[in-house]
């Protein structure tokens, strides 16, 4: 059973996370975090969450939809003290409760740490190209201008980049595994670098940074939500020493709720606004990234074999930080601007109006794969409109929660209905969100 361990700030699990190593915090974990039946990863250094704190003092309040549970929504925090999360493994329930009970005055709480794995899809036919996507999306009207995402960085969270396969540098970069990766040495090309090449359609000069998250596993690509807290910890701390813009793809989630605890249990990931790594999501972006977000191949028409049987469908498939009230949730449509059956439907679990917006996929594209499908694709095509309007707006000027509204209310409304489960509100129209740019001074 492993698990997120939540903790008060110390100056030793602040001297670990700056050695990144939990070397200098072994004697204070072993004499203050410790309980029969429990084993600390040694290998996974502490994670710092800024500003966190409970959200409220009770059980969670919820609200049930068409048989979901619906937290309702809560914006970023970042206030209180600063936390800090190790991993552990537990023989039973009983074993995590003694640690809670017995370290009350260190221990915040202990969470799920879930498998999460790329949202692949459902093989389809490709319905037309990168030019149509380009096209569709009315990028001519930014490249004309220099609009390309110049001086922009895009963190690509997945499974590592092939640099030969990219047209663009990749400045940085950081392993979940392995401290001395190199980015963009990922070969052969996997899901991470299709996400890159997406997101250089429309931000053909954007910097990147290769963020391996996945892992190889067998046949999957997989890693624990405790990794992707560390990677957007370090993302926080890029921001503090290197302001500028940033933009976050996330091509990735939980697919299947079982992993999870269950719904109602502080310990929850995929319902819990306290999850350590939705408190960090909420962190992230109020440090001024624009965090988007993969809506999930879960959809029912044509779910991906690997989602849960209970998470497939509307008000079932858009899970956690995918969900995020401060995150764009991005759903996939084709270039002929029709609901892919794959794509996850709303309403969303932390934050019922999900997904927000749809983008454009299932097109022949990066040549990693015979298609770019899924929302995997369609969300790093949004990020790179992202990154090309970060380009004409400071986060000083547009902060992003500001930039995500944008992208809402220039969204091509398909069918005239407003917000719906299916796409949100609309299909992204970087003409239009650049135009309202230009337009407003802020």
């Amino acid at each position: 059973m492993r698990r997120i361990i939540l903790m008060r700030g110390s100056d030793p699990l602040h001297a670990a996370w700056r050695a990144r190593s939990i070397t200098p915090a072994a004697d204070f974990l072993a004499d203050k975090v410790t309980t029969p039946g429990m084993n600390i990863d040694a290998g996974y250094h502490p994670a710092c969450l800024p500003g966190t704190r409970r959200l409220g003092g009770g059980p969670m309040s919820v609200k049930v939809f068409n048989d979901s549970v619906l937290n309702q929504p809560v914006h970023s925090v970042s206030v209180g003290p600063t936390a800090y999360a190790i991993r552990a493994e537990f023989e039973d329930d009983q074993a995590i409760e003694d640690l809670k009970n017995k370290c009350s005055e260190t221990v915040i709480g202990a969470y799920a740490d879930p498998t999460i794995e790329p949202f692949v899809f459902c093989q389809g036919g490709a319905v037309g190209s990168k030019d149509d996507v380009v096209q569709q999306l009315g990028l001519d009207a930014l490249h004309k201008d220099g609009v390309t995402g110049k001086n922009v960085r895009v963190a690509i969270v997945d499974t590592g980049l092939d640099h030969s396969r990219l047209s663009a540098p990749i400045i940085g970069g950081w392993s979940a595994i392995d401290p001395n990766y190199q980015p963009g040495s990922t070969t052969p090309p996997k899901h991470g670098t299709m996400c890159a090449w997406d997101v250089l359609i429309g931000a053909p000069d954007a910097q990147l940074l290769d963020y391996a998250l996945l892992q190889s596993a067998g046949e999957t690509l997989t890693g624990f939500l405790s990794d992707a807290l560390k990677a957007f910890d370090q993302l926080i701390q890029l921001l503090h020493s290197a302001p500028g813009p940033l933009v976050v793809n996330n091509s990735w989630g939980l697919l299947d709720s079982s992993e999870d605890a269950p719904v109602g249990s502080e310990e929850n990931y995929s319902a819990n606004p306290n999850h350590p790594f939705n408190q960090i999501t909420g962190a992230l972006v109020a440090a001024g990234a624009d965090v988007l977000f993969a809506a999930g191949n879960c959809g029912a028409d044509c779910p991906f074999p690997r989602c849960g049987i209970n998470d497939r469908g509307p008000g079932k498939s858009i899970l956690g930080a995918s969900s995020h009230p401060d995150v764009i949730t991005v759903a996939a449509v084709t270039v002929q601007r029709e609901r892919l059956g794959y794509s996850s439907q709303g309403p969303g679990v932390l934050c019922a109006s999900k997904p927000d917006v749809a983008g454009y996929c299932q097109f022949i594209g990066s040549g990693v794969f015979p298609v770019d499908a899924g929302t995997s694709a369609a969300s790093p095509v949004i990020s790179g409109v992202v990154a090309a309007l970060r380009q004409v707006k400071s986060v000083d000027a547009l902060p992003p929660l500001s930039m995500k509204s944008v992208i809402e209310r220039t969204a091509i409304d398909i069918g005239g209905k407003g917000w719906n489960t299916d796409l949100g509100y609309g299909v992204v129209d970087a003409r239009g969100a650049y135009q309202m740019l230009k337009q407003s001074p802020v």
